[in-house]
């Protein structure tokens, strides 16, 4: 009798261990189907050892609203969203921070705790041979001389907002932007490269154009045979920061968490994902990865979710591309 109950209570005691495990281990995390960290972070979930549930939703602003309806335990997305929920008192903190940089532990309250910066998305510049120069303007005199189809941008607002960056603000609107002489200069150049018939406002696969400014994380699968990779000369660098919000203090949420940020994980994740790092740590192991590490040290624009830019930037951008095309 002494014996069956001995065996009974180590049953138990198994039962309510194993039940604990999964408990800690498991995560929910929700994040954009288009989100550049979303291919690595499922590959990350695969080799962690608990259960993640990864909830995609089609994109930023699906995501945003699905928050009015329920919460996950940590959410995927950019840092004008994760900084604004952190202003607001809506995330959770980590009982065991994750130290970061000076340049960006200042950036929004709670980073380290209840923010964590992964990587930040950024333009670069793809050429075809080393003709084409990596100033702004010039690279646009440089197009505009070629006669031809032969450049593009990802994102004509972003090029235009990075032209501006030190010398006024940018507000994404034409008729409060055009008392800027820079951004006068900027749109007069690219219009110019329009006229000669030289800029492209139509979608361009990486390496199908002599000149490229292409989002970092469209070039994870490498540098297409005969072009050249580079860093276009800005100083700051606009950047679109990709963020980790702790909106619940699950066990599950800060077991995945403390997994994530260790042995170099997250650095390497961003990397991966063909974004600059937020933490230290990480292998340039391609051309790719080597111009993404030599960028992590250069001081990076984060725009205020709250500023003109962020809020007419989609509708900026169709306007000039629409623009542009009566132009051709």
């Amino acid at each position: 009798m002494k014996r069956r109950l001995c065996l009974l209570l180590a049953f138990v005691l198994l039962l309510c261990g194993c039940g604990k495990r999964e408990t800690r281990g498991s995560v929910t995390l929700w994040c954009a189907s288009d989100d550049p960290l979303l291919p690595a972070l499922r590959d990350a979930a695969e080799d962690y050892g608990y259960p993640v549930a990864l909830r995609e939703f089609a994109d930023a602003d699906a995501l945003q609203s699905a928050l009015n309806t329920a919460r996950p335990d940590l959410l995927l997305c950019s840092h004008t969203l994760a900084f604004g929920l952190a202003e607001e008192g809506l995330l959770a903190s980590l009982a065991n921070p994750v130290s970061y940089p000076e340049t960006l532990a200042g950036r929004a309250e709670g980073v380290g705790r209840s923010v964590f910066p992964l990587g930040s998305r950024v333009q670069l510049l793809l050429t075809r041979g080393a003709d084409a120069p990596a100033d702004f303007l010039s690279l646009c005199e440089w197009a505009s001389a070629q006669k031809r189809p032969c450049f593009a941008a990802d994102s004509y607002a972003d090029l235009i907002c990075q032209a501006m960056l030190g010398v006024g603000e940018f507000h994404a609107d034409r008729e409060k932007d055009c008392f800027y002489p820079a951004f006068q200069a900027a749109w007069n150049a690219l219009a110019e490269c329009a006229f000669s018939g030289s800029l492209c406002t139509g979608e361009a696969a990486p390496g199908v154009l002599d000149a490229q400014l292409v989002y970092s994380d469209r070039l994870t699968g490498g540098v297409p045979a005969g072009f050249t990779l580079a860093a276009p000369a800005a100083s700051p660098r606009l950047a679109d920061l990709r963020c980790l919000a702790l909106m619940r203090p699950t066990r599950g949420a800060s077991a995945f968490a403390s997994w994530l940020f260790a042995e170099n994980r997250a650095a390497q994740l961003a990397l991966q994902s063909g974004l600059i790092p937020a933490l230290p740590g990480g292998e340039g192991s391609d051309p790719l990865s080597a111009l993404l590490l030599s960028l992590r040290e250069e001081p990076l624009w984060l725009a205020d979710g709250k500023c003109d830019y962020v809020k007419n930037r989609a509708a900026f951008e169709a306007q000039f591309r629409e623009a542009m095309d009566l132009l051709r």
